[in-house]
């Protein structure tokens, strides 16, 4: 199960997200503070997806947790991402937990990070 390559499509079917990150979507590494001249999305897994909800000796779902940053120079930029990607996220199953919204003085880089948790169903028992 792709979970990372599923999380990338839903997000690239978003218009305004596709349109706004222009290909700047990373997974596990944050961007150098420099790079960040225009937006970016980095998707991080906080932990490998877990076995969850078992039913004649066997596991039914996958139990994924991850954050998604939005770094961008505009706050009303990664506030619109963020709620896009929420949106998107949902779309495929994970709700949103916690989260942090951040702005970094020094660089002017304006921070949203968002945890996200879903149950996903395993595909060799469809």
């Amino acid at each position: 199960m792709d979970v990372l390559g599923m999380i990338y499509d839903a997000l690239m079917a978003d218009p305004f997200i596709k349109e706004t990150v222009d290909g700047r979507i990373k997974f596990y590494e944050f961007p150098e503070t420099g790079e960040v001249t225009a937006p970016f999305i980095i998707i991080d897994p906080i932990n490998a997806p877990l076995p969850q909800d078992f039913a004649d000796d066997t596991w039914l779902t996958y139990d994924c947790l991850f954050q998604i940053d939005v770094w961008s120079k505009k706050r009303a930029t990664t506030s619109e991402l963020s709620g896009q990607i929420r949106d998107a996220m949902w779309n495929v199953g994970f709700f949103q937990g916690s989260g942090m919204d951040e702005w970094d003085k020094g660089t002017g880089i304006f921070r949203d990070a968002r945890r996200y948790r879903g149950k996903l169903y395993r595909d060799d028992l469809l």
